[in-house]
């Protein structure tokens, strides 16, 4: 039985031809591929960088004000001697922006952080 399943599954792989196919090619059997249209804003305008004060750093339009963003995102999967298997995700989001006053350079900074523990704890034990 097992002879005669391997000889059906040689002989089908002997009759299908498999082709190559490039990225942006028709798929056989279906219609040519449709263009998307991407069409271009009338109000975008290219960022303006704000060398002064490093890189990232960008012009908010009809001001001297400069701001930047970032993050990262932080994800840990592992095992955990007290409760078995988990994980731990977290997420930082930072806004930071910088400007001439009347005073002197003002910069403000914005910090978001949040964390999500599933089953990996990471403080101490307390033994009773």
């Amino acid at each position: 039985m097992l002879r005669l399943a391997s000889s059906a599954f040689a002989l089908l792989l002997l009759t299908t031809g498999a082709q190559a196919q490039s990225i942006g090619e028709p798929i056989p059997g279906r219609g040519a591929v449709k263009e998307r249209a991407n069409p271009a804003r009338a109000d975008a305008r290219p960022m303006r960088p704000c060398p002064e004060y490093g890189p990232g750093f960008v012009r908010v339009d009809g001001s001297s004000f400069c701001v930047r963003a970032g993050g990262s995102v932080r994800v840990d999967v592992g095992k955990s001697s007290r409760s078995g298997y988990g994980t731990s995700t977290g997420a930082l989001v930072q806004l930071e922006g910088r400007g001439p006053s009347s005073i002197g350079e003002v910069r403000t900074v914005v910090r978001m952080r949040g964390q999500v523990d599933r089953g990996l704890d990471s403080g101490s034990y307390i033994y009773r």
